[in-house]
């Protein structure tokens, strides 16, 4: 019977099953770590700034024609794109929220494929859209600056276009 006990507590402490209270083993955190994602999320970036670089004069590449309706269209869509990503930095910092903390821009068309041609009076009518929304931020935003500028030639100065 003694045997018997002790092979049966040899067992247990083999297990590290001893009865006895172990410390706590720590765990990792219960989800993704926020440090990591924002380093991957800054990794995308860095890697999409590089595709840039690596495309921009690389040999073989045509030039696309500008006033081709296919390019307008083209233009326009990433226009909206950069529209949202910069409402999106606006909003993140907290600023003109009730402009930029809205849901993104997105127009029937933003999702079509490239190489849909839609017809001049159609992509004018698009861009007129698309003047609204800009021109409603650009107009809360420089007026702000004007505002806050030191000097008539300041004033005079922020956000002129000409």
């Amino acid at each position: 019977m003694k045997l018997r006990a002790i092979v049966l507590a040899l067992v247990l402490a083999a297990c590290g099953q001893t009865g006895e209270k172990q410390d706590a083993v720590p765990t990792a955190p219960a989800g993704p770590d926020p440090f990591n994602l924002n380093i991957e999320i800054g990794r995308y970036g860095v890697m999409l700034n590089q595709v840039t670089g690596h495309t921009g004069e690389r040999p073989g590449s045509a030039e696309p024609e500008v006033t081709a309706p296919r390019e307008l269209a083209r233009r326009l869509r990433e226009t909206v794109w950069e529209y949202n990503i910069e409402r999106s930095k606006i909003c993140a910092k907290g600023l003109f929220t009730e402009i930029t903390c809205s849901p993104a821009y997105e127009p029937v068309w933003i999702s079509e494929p490239p190489n849909v041609e839609p017809t001049l009076e159609e992509i004018q009518t698009r861009a007129d859209a698309v003047g609204d929304e800009v021109m409603r931020l650009w107009n809360a935003v420089c007026e702000d600056a004007r505002t806050r500028a030191a000097t008539d030639e300041e004033r005079d100065l922020a956000c002129a276009i000409e």
